[in-house]
């Protein structure tokens, strides 16, 4: 089940469970909202078209933190004239968690939902049988070609490793020769 809901003047295509970032919203950290301008909504196969909102649709959103996009950089330039000019900008952004899509008639009942995490851990049984699978004592092959050319190099063939700086010469001019 979707929904397409205009959310700040932008239109939106959100699913239940969903983490949505939209332009900054005047409202607290944690407080429920609920978005009544629900253009269209998609549910087993049937779509609802609004002209231009359903009547009693509504989306259901928990607003979990207000965040900054990241930086954009806009450089403006006119060759052979001289002019630049570099700025930078940070679009405030609201996270949101759809907690739900409502039909006409139905009600949400706001409670702490369980958010979705980003990363899940593996399971404990999981992680013990990956251990059992791999050997512990043997390095791998990378590992130990690595080894033996350290070893097998010289102190002067480690410190010329280690040199190998580049040395700029000065070119001097001809007219003060």
């Amino acid at each position: 089940m979707y929904a397409i809901v205009e959310i700040g003047g932008q239109q939106h295509k959100v699913e239940k469970d969903q983490r949505l970032y939209v332009n900054r919203l005047e409202a607290a950290e944690g407080a429920n909202l609920e978005f009544e301008k629900v253009m269209l909504t998609e549910k087993d196969g049937s779509v609802t078209v609004g002209i231009p909102f359903i009547d009693g649709a509504r989306v259901a959103a928990l607003v979990v933190s207000h965040v900054k996009d990241d930086k954009v950089h806009i450089f403006k330039h006119k060759r052979r004239k001289g002019y630049r000019r570099f700025n930078g900008h940070r679009q405030s952004l609201t996270e949101l968690f759809i907690q739900g899509i409502l039909a006409k008639g139905e009600t949400f009942t706001a409670s702490k939902p369980e958010m979705t995490a980003k990363k899940k851990k593996a399971a404990p049984e999981a992680e013990d049988a990956l251990a059992a699978e791999k050997p512990a004592g043997k390095k791998s092959a990378s590992k130990k070609a690595a080894a033996e050319n350290a070893e097998t190099k010289t102190p002067k063939a480690k410190a010329a490793g280690a040199e190998k700086k580049k040395t700029r010469t000065k070119k001097t001019d001809k007219n003060e020769e």
